[in-house]
């Protein structure tokens, strides 16, 4: 079966795209903090995955619908980054995402979610959003343009096999870029100790 072009809001749940919780002022960590808040500065691999640096706050102050789910997708609506990535929980404790994304719940019938994310980072969307996008010192994609994201959708067989690819192509990615850190860090340290 051939590949069908098609807008994102075609294949989402219903209701599926949602802001993040937007914190009032400046969002304070508790040192019994139950439930995880993921930021913008917690993203890595080129703002395609989230670090282990989120803060915790206490529960009770966010209501539970704005907790997320497995597979949801965080997509990056402010700024010049405008990212997706998709959430697996690490452990059992809560998470919310912050204002500065979008949480997208792709209907799994039809899509596999980390082809979704996969798709929405390559150069032919993110041409389509800096065409799109609204503002112009801090850029912001709106729901709107979001909805519209062109997406060339194969069959559920091939999306999964496109997105395991791409994560073991990411995977190997962040090790050469690790390795390369610590190469670096052996030589400097080589040289500092040369002159000392």
């Amino acid at each position: 079966m051939r590949s069908e072009k098609v807008t994102l809001k075609s294949i989402i749940e219903r209701g599926g795209i949602a802001s993040g919780y937007s914190f009032r002022g400046k969002i304070k960590g508790s040192l019994n903090g139950n439930l995880r808040v993921i930021q913008l500065k917690d993203m890595e691999n080129e703002y395609t995955s989230i670090g282990d640096t989120c803060i915790f706050i206490d529960e009770h102050s966010v209501k539970d619908k704005y907790f997320l789910k497995s597979g949801d997708i965080l997509f990056i609506s402010k700024g010049a980054n405008n990212f997706a990535s998709v959430f697996q929980p690490k452990d059992k404790i809560p998470s919310v995402a912050s204002s500065v994304f979008y949480v997208i719940e792709v209907d799994p019938s039809k899509a596999n979610p980390n082809y979704v994310a996969w798709y929405i980072n390559q150069n032919l969307v993110q041409q389509y959003f800096q065409t799109n996008a609204l503002g112009t010192y801090s850029l912001n994609i709106n729901r709107e343009t979001v909805e519209n994201i062109p997406i060339q959708l194969p069959s559920l067989q091939m999306q999964e096999k496109i997105a395991k690819l791409a994560q073991l192509a990411q995977q190997e990615q962040y090790i050469y870029t690790q390795l390369k850190e610590k190469r670096n860090q052996l030589i400097e340290a080589q040289l500092l100790s040369s002159i000392n």
